[in-house]
């Protein structure tokens, strides 16, 4: 069995195609589903589509791209959407590819996710886009009070960002960049992750990894990744399978285990 932690399956060219998205998961041995909310005002679509999925589970956040001084959602907003789906807060953190301007927002609205992390228990999932230095300063000072459950999404960091998140007992997904021709250096780092604090994701229906690269991402992909993973890592894929999957339930612990992903009407 694997697990795809980190899916946007209420973005357009999934959804309307979820019940085919689904059967090729099951075909590719995908046992869980991890669809990630970016906009709260759009978790009760994204809740509606997933609602009558065993083994398809959603966050709730908003995503740091959609940060400024007029959407900055506070503990309240976020606790108050948590229900029976909801096993993690996020995605969240800091992306500041575009500007730096609202960079005090964004430490806010991330600061508000640690606390609704902190108040439900659910694993807080971060984002990072050019903002290493002042994401981790201020997450390692948070941990040190908080024992924060993170999982650095998508993790395409450097080999002192990624010492810094093994210290803090933080979780590291990786995605189908790490397949990519020209993803030397990541693959370089990637091997210092210890196999008990490894994830991996596709982040559908973007970075869909070779052999697909190009085309629209989505869940059954992850397999690829795992393949790859498995190989670079020098484990047999089943042990890889198993101990990921084992690492996404140690983490994300409300989330119940099946076997596969079924509809129930």
């Amino acid at each position: 069995m694997l697990i795809d932690s980190h899916a946007h399956l209420d973005f357009d060219k999934l959804s309307k195609n979820l019940p085919n998205i689904v059967e090729n998961a099951n075909y590719n041995k995908i046992s869980s589903i991890l669809s990630i909310n970016t906009k709260l005002n759009e978790f009760n679509k994204l809740f509606n589509l997933i609602k009558n999925y065993k083994s398809i589970w959603c966050s709730v956040g908003e995503h740091p791209c959609n940060i400024n001084i007029n959407n900055i959602p506070n503990k309240k907003d976020i606790i108050s959407l948590i229900n029976e789906k909801v096993i993690a807060i996020g995605e969240t953190g800091l992306d500041l590819y575009y500007s730096s301007k609202n960079i005090q927002y964004q430490l806010e609205s991330l600061k508000n996710h640690i606390d609704a992390s902190i108040e439900t228990n659910l694993p807080l999932i971060i984002h990072q886009r050019n903002s290493e230095n002042e994401l981790m300063n201020f997450l390692i000072q948070e941990n040190k009070n908080n024992n924060l459950k993170v999982i650095m999404h998508c993790f395409t960091g450097s080999s002192e960002m990624l010492t810094k998140c093994l210290d803090n007992d933080f979780f590291i997904s990786i995605s189908g960049i790490i397949t990519f021709k020209n993803s030397n250096d990541l693959k370089n780092i990637v091997c210092n992750i210890p196999i008990n604090k490894l994830l991996i994701e596709t982040d559908s229906p973007f970075l869909s990894p070779a052999p697909n690269r190009g085309k629209t991402n989505e869940p059954s992909n992850v397999y690829y990744t795992a393949k790859f993973l498995s190989n670079l890592f020098k484990i047999q894929f089943d042990n890889f399978c198993e101990q990921t999957t084992n690492n996404f339930y140690k983490l994300f612990t409300k989330a119940i285990k099946y076997e596969s992903i079924i509809y129930e009407s």
